[in-house]
């Protein structure tokens, strides 16, 4: 490795740290995917690892460095910046250029949060990892009152005393038009409130979460540094939930160029609602950006629904609007109340009639094997089940931007309809007039 790319590492690994409870995405090292010289890259092919226990030099400090830098060895300024933090390893390395049993700890706590084989060398796929654009925020850290779990997102242990929350623009990037920024922010948003009870809507003052593009040193917060650096960084509720963007970058709404608006910002607003990061690659909450990802995925909704919950509870009545829903065992009756629908606790959604005394059975899902815990019909129109894992089990397939806050409706006559805003039917049981 030349001595200009060994500075630029070094110069990397050394980024201004966080603002307290503050989160950033940065991108990885310039020219990072130069570390292996000739003979490890051959190693690399060969499926060997690149460093392992007993190597030592220059590439063992950048390993350090960069684990250092993220939480994994003792850091001052993390914490100074992070209450209650300490580092994942529970030992430092005698020496930061030797790969002792210290730095194969981190390597290995390294490659558990990301999801990767736990070897303790870094091979291909942990090196790959280390070289992407990620959030800066440390690996595992949570308040001191964050909740524990069995699934693989974290929760950061702060959250919105309510679910109806608004955002306001204190300014844009000139990237784009402002219309093309409103509607990828809106999307990002929509894409949290989709399947849970969260709503948002923008105004004009008296927000609570503000968004905005800022360059250097900016507001209370860290400064950016430029173009290929830090990307954005947000705050989790406890400190505002607001979300600041670099505007030294190029931001885009395309797949094919820049730095995916929306992809960033989904991401940015789930720490903004108080999520920390998950180790399920490909998962929104995952530390890395790789590109265009801008849709929740199973281990990211059953994070937001650990804090929020999944769905708020219908009103009395035949009808479910958009973001309500039932758990099993729960059930909703037309407004004659011969008709009833049911959240079976063995999985199965069923329309029964109720007739002097007798139940009928009408029309189900047959997801009694399947058990899912959970019928939610979501604000981009879809009625789908869930397991509490976040995993769809059966939907009706009626997401789409037409079909937006629709209503479910347990009809007089016997039929389960879905309407769309203007009152149009989408989807029906076709068990009418019983």
């Amino acid at each position: 490795m030349n001595t200009t790319l060994r500075s630029s590492l070094r110069l990397a690994l050394v980024l201004a740290p966080l603002s307290a409870a503050s989160a950033l995405v940065a991108c990885a090292p310039e020219g990072a995917s130069d570390l292996m010289d000739g003979a490890q890259a051959d190693a690399v092919e060969a499926g060997a690892p690149v460093l392992a226990f007993g190597d030592s030099g220059e590439d063992v400090r950048w390993v350090y460095g960069y684990l250092r830098q993220y939480g994994y060895f003792a850091n001052e300024a993390l914490a100074h910046h992070y209450p209650g933090w300490k580092p994942a390893a529970s030992r430092e390395p005698a020496d930061p250029e030797v790969f002792d049993e210290a730095i194969e700890e981190g390597v290995m706590l390294f490659q558990k949060a990301y999801g990767l084989p736990i070897t303790g060398a870094v091979d291909e796929a942990t090196l790959a990892a280390m070289q992407k654009p990620r959030c800066s925020f440390p690996d595992f850290y949570t308040s001191a009152d964050a909740a524990a779990g069995s699934h693989n997102f974290t929760l950061h242990g702060s959250k919105w005393s309510k679910t109806a929350l608004t955002y306001r623009f204190a300014n844009y990037t000139s990237d784009l038009s402002q219309a093309s920024i409103r509607n990828a922010v809106s999307e990002a948003l929509f894409d949290w409130s989709a399947s849970s009870p969260l709503t948002f809507s923008e105004v004009s003052s008296g927000e609570d979460i503000t968004i905005g593009w800022y360059t250097g040193s900016h507001c209370s917060a860290s400064a950016f540094d430029g173009s290929n650096g830090v990307l954005a960084h947000a705050f989790f509720p406890s400190s505002g939930g607001d979300v600041h963007f670099d505007d030294a970058e190029s931001w885009s709404t395309s797949s094919s160029s820049g730095i995916h608006l929306e992809t960033v910002a989904v991401h940015e607003l789930g720490h903004s609602l108080g999520l920390a990061h998950s180790s399920v690659s490909g998962s929104i909450m995952y530390p890395t950006y790789s590109g265009v990802n801008d849709a929740p995925r199973d281990d990211d909704r059953a994070g937001i629904w650990a804090i929020y919950g999944a769905f708020s509870a219908p009103s009395p009545g035949g009808d479910i609007h958009a973001g309500q829903g039932l758990s099993a065992g729960q059930s909703m009756s037309s407004y004659d109340g011969r008709f009833q629908l049911v959240m079976q606790s063995d999985g199965n959604l069923v329309l029964y009639k109720l007739t002097n005394g007798s139940v009928t059975p009408l029309w189900a899902t047959g997801t009694n094997s399947a058990m899912p815990d959970r019928m939610i019909m979501q604000e981009d129109g879809n009625l789908v089940l869930y397991k509490s894992s976040g995993a769809p089990v059966w939907a009706t397939g009626t997401s789409s931007t037409a079909n937006r806050y629709s209503r479910l409706v347990v009809q007089n006559d016997g039929n389960l309809v879905i309407y769309n805003q203007s009152g149009s039917p989408v989807w029906a049981s076709n068990t009418c007039c019983h």
